[in-house]
């Protein structure tokens, strides 16, 4: 896929491949944690529909948001976002 002046396509799918990569550790130290989204959710302050937009990528949460949930899954949220 192309999408307009040359390097956007690579920087795109970097981005989506990033993205991906940290979605895929939220969810396995949530389920390693033996959390259900929505009891993650519940512990720290939001919806499931909310925590479900952020493990698949759709919903980049803000710095608090990441904090709060690498504190609850006991990591830092390094390690589960990148941050």
């Amino acid at each position: 896929m192309y999408l307009g002046k040359r390097g956007e396509w690579f920087a795109t799918e970097t981005k989506a491949k990033i993205a991906m990569a940290e979605n895929r550790r939220l969810a396995a130290a949530r389920v390693l944690k033996g959390l259900t989204q929505r009891q993650l959710a519940e512990k720290v302050g939001t919806r499931e529909i909310e925590m479900s937009r952020i493990e698949t990528g759709r919903v980049c949460p803000a710095a608090e948001m990441k904090r709060r949930i690498a504190e609850v899954l006991g990591k830092p949220a390094w390690e589960i976002f990148d941050a």
